[in-house]
């Protein structure tokens, strides 16, 4: 079994973050491991409160994790402050240049499947990343990206610039693949009319339609699309094909979601799964 390990925050409500991101990973036939960097109060209105986890405690986490067990790809969701974004990415740096002494496997540089999914704003609106912060992220966490996979909002945040249709959703993303990711795919769920997706590669660019799933039960689309993404790159399949697979997955956990309360409704992560039970 493929193992994937998710760095993210903690959502009380378990629509969106790790949860989700475990979720996903169970759903789809591989098992998840977690890092929390911040414990979240939230439902499904909105965050109440927020508390990050020390830096020395997501790093001892880290080495808990890898000093034991093979990871075969990482997903990282929240991050919250340049503190935690510096921790995680000078692990993981040490790790790909193999300088960890006490993590007894060689990840040779680039060889571990990494997907970002550069959250900045909670579904109800709520900031999950501080303004200082954005320039970290940047500048530590987008060069060892194997995939990016920013909204519109943040892709217009980590370029400074506005988005309005599939052309400049293209072109932000060439932009962002020069800032270090292999593969980005710029989410067009923010745009009107049918989601369109704008992946580009090394030597490609090409769109992802999907359909639009009418409805409000769509908190924690992006976790489950980038913890969805890990877990295909794991099992083994092409990027493009693991981009296209994990698109079709929240779509299909889209179309069966559901109201837990008085906010927006959650994903049915385990649909195919109980399709497959009856």
């Amino acid at each position: 079994m493929k193992h994937i390990l998710t760095i993210a925050g903690s959502d009380s409500c378990a629509g969106a973050g790790i949860q989700a991101d475990l979720k996903t990973i169970s759903a789809l036939g591989a098992y998840g491991l977690s890092v929390i960097t911040a414990v979240t109060a939230q439902n499904t209105r909105g965050v109440t409160g927020v508390q990050e986890i020390k830096p020395e405690i997501i790093r001892a986490q880290l080495e808990a994790v890898f000093a034991d067990v093979r990871v075969d790809a990482v997903k990282i969701g929240m991050l919250g402050s340049s503190a935690t974004i510096q921790v995680v990415a000078a692990f993981l740096r040490d790790l790909m240049a193999d300088k960890l002494q006490d993590v007894p496997v060689n990840y040779e540089t680039g060889r571990l499947p990494l997907v970002l999914d550069p959250v900045m704003v909670a579904k109800s609106g709520d900031r999950l990343l501080e303004d200082e912060a954005v320039n970290s992220l940047i500048n530590d966490l987008l060069p060892m990206a194997m995939v990016l996979t920013p909204n519109l909002p943040e892709a217009q945040t980590l370029l400074g610039s506005t988005i309005k249709d599939p052309a400049e959703m293209a072109e932000a993303g060439k932009k962002l693949v020069e800032m270090g990711p292999k593969w980005v795919v710029v989410k067009g769920g923010h745009l009107p009319g049918e989601p369109i997706d704008l992946v580009v590669g090394p030597d490609e660019v090409y769109e992802l339609p999907g359909r639009r799933v009418a409805g409000h039960n769509n908190h924690g689309t992006g976790c489950t699309y980038s913890s969805a993404i890990a877990t295909y790159l794991a099992l083994g399949h092409p990027v493009s094909e693991a981009i296209r697979k994990a698109k079709g997955y929240v779509e299909a956990s889209l179309v069966n979601g559901f109201s837990i309360g008085h906010g927006v409704g959650v994903l049915d992560h385990f649909t195919g799964v109980r399709s497959a039970m009856k």
